[in-house]
């Protein structure tokens, strides 16, 4: 990972370094769908833990380990969302300098 060494983000390199436009829009649109996603499926999985006949402290276990799980699968897209909103901010102050 030299690049992050250096500052600069996998998301930096492909809208800086394109040969054609990204919409970035499109792309934070998907990724808040992915979340949700993952957000649906956590609480279905959480829902069927509950309703099952499973030991009260290995249902604790298992459940720990279901948020965990959770969290590690979120994580990647939540610094997405992060990095593409910075990246639309940016634009917007550009498109606004630009115009005044």
């Amino acid at each position: 990972m030299p690049n992050q060494q250096h500052g600069v983000s996998a998301l930096d390199q492909l809208v800086v370094g394109a040969d054609r436009s990204f919409d970035l829009h499109a792309l934070l649109r998907d990724t808040v769908r992915t979340l949700s996603n993952l957000d649906f499926e956590h609480q279905h999985e959480m829902q069927k833990l509950e309703s099952s006949r499973t030991n009260p402290v290995l249902k604790r276990q298992i459940a720990e380990n279901l948020r965990l799980r959770h969290r590690e699968r979120r994580q990647p897209y939540v610094g997405l969302v992060t990095q593409l909103q910075k990246h639309l901010a940016s634009a917007e102050r550009r498109d606004l300098q630009a115009a005044g």
